[in-house]
């Protein structure tokens, strides 16, 4: 191959980034890892069940205010509690439906205004004829949920939300400095509205806090898992991560196919090029196996030249057929160093680990010197010793 050949391939290499590889197997077994879209899908999953338990507090608690407006004859505020409490129930299972982008938005626009509207209850206090004291009270209570609703649709620490929360102190002052009186009870009622309204801020600025530092360490954990599991050169799994899979799958009795890949010229390509031009190699030949792997298989770096499929599925023929693609794919990278031996062998229920490693290196031992040209061989678990029959070579190669 010319020079100029070469650097093409290690500045293409250089240049190209490993794409994520999401793994999902069947039979219930499951190693994949956590991608983006899972931990998104599963914080709507929390913010949804969050909305719902919210809505049924609400509910439940105007639920139990209809009880003491009746029972001390305040008919007003009943309907206005009863109103409430229906309109709570039934929205709660809307909570915990999946709405589009600009619905949920709208949604949300209709929860901040409900909540200011559960806000402005004191406003209307002459008209409800209820005592100060008792409006008062259950102001406190607003505070609580506009604490408790308000970040499920805007940010905490915005000015929308600073600015529910300003709302909710004014319709607790406003009625008190147009009553021009400060008696014993209220002076309590005052107190401890404020130092709620303080605390509940300065609360949720001490958890916004924690979880923006946990969110960090969670993601400087998956990144370090990841990396741990990950073969620094060519970007796929690492030998670690294929131990730990055999060793769930041969627990689980799950069967599969394994395909023990060696690029046999790599030691040639270092002599003759150079390791730069050998790693460039072994990078471009990890990205050609996975063209030609299903998104559920399992692609791996066990050692050195070496690379460990695991397939979705029990068909011999079919890792027989992708081992054939896989070797053709390999032989294109430098056509001069075309030479790939792949073993087959099958995991099945009762094996254990080692069983599966002897068969797949018998398997590739068998087919490195089955023929001097591109070998292919299985070791089926049940006839380990059975070899000929499975033998394939390129035509026209003649055995060494």
């Amino acid at each position: 191959m010319q020079y100029n050949a070469l650097v093409a391939i290690c500045m293409d290499v250089m240049y190209t980034s490993n794409s994520e590889y999401s793994v999902i197997l069947q039979g219930g077994v499951n190693m994949r890892r956590t991608t983006p879209s899972d931990s998104i899908a599963q914080l709507h999953k929390q913010k949804n069940a969050q909305k719902t338990s919210t809505c049924l507090v609400l509910a439940f608690w105007f639920g139990a205010m209809i009880v003491t407006d009746r029972l001390f004859g305040y008919p007003i505020m009943q309907r206005v509690d009863s109103f409430l409490a229906i309109l709570y129930f039934l929205c709660t299972p809307l909570a915990a439906m999946h709405f589009m982008e600009n619905r949920r938005s709208f949604l949300g626009m209709l929860a901040i205004a409900n909540l200011l509207a559960i806000t402005s209850i004191p406003l209307f206090l002459n008209w409800l004829d209820v005592p100060i004291e008792i409006i008062l009270l259950r102001h406190v209570v607003s505070l609580l949920f506009a604490i408790l609703i308000g970040p499920s649709f805007i940010q905490p620490h915005g000015l929308a939300f600073f600015g529910v929360i300003f709302y909710n102190a004014l319709c607790f002052y406003i009625p008190i400095l147009r009553g021009g009186r400060l008696d014993m009870m209220l002076a309590y009622i005052v107190v401890t509205y404020s130092f709620t309204l303080l605390f509940s801020y300065f609360f949720l600025d001490i958890m916004r806090s924690n979880v923006t530092r946990i969110s960090s360490l969670l993601s400087a954990r998956e990144e370090a898992e990841d990396l741990a599991l990950r073969d620094e050169l060519t970007g796929v799994f690492n030998r670690r991560y294929c131990d730990n899979l055999l060793r769930i799958l041969v627990e689980n009795d799950v069967e599969k196919v394994l395909l023990f890949v060696e690029l046999e010229d790599y030691q040639k390509i270092n002599q003759a090029h150079g390791h730069l031009v050998g790693e460039a190699y072994l990078k471009k030949a990890a990205e050609a196996i996975k063209e030609f792997v299903r998104p559920d298989d399992i692609l791996t770096r066990f050692g050195g030249q070496q690379f460990v499929m695991i397939l979705e599925t029990a068909d011999i023929q079919m890792g027989q057929s992708i081992s054939r693609r896989v070797r053709e794919g390999l032989s294109k990278i430098m056509p001069e160093y075309p030479n790939v031996s792949i073993g087959i062998t099958k995991i099945v229920p009762g094996i254990t680990e080692q069983a599966v490693l002897v068969n797949a290196d018998t398997a590739l031992y068998r087919a490195q010197n089955a023929s001097a040209g591109g070998h292919i061989a299985v070791v089926d678990p049940a006839n380990p010793r059975v070899e000929a029959a499975h033998w394939e070579t390129e035509p026209g190669s003649q055995p060494r």
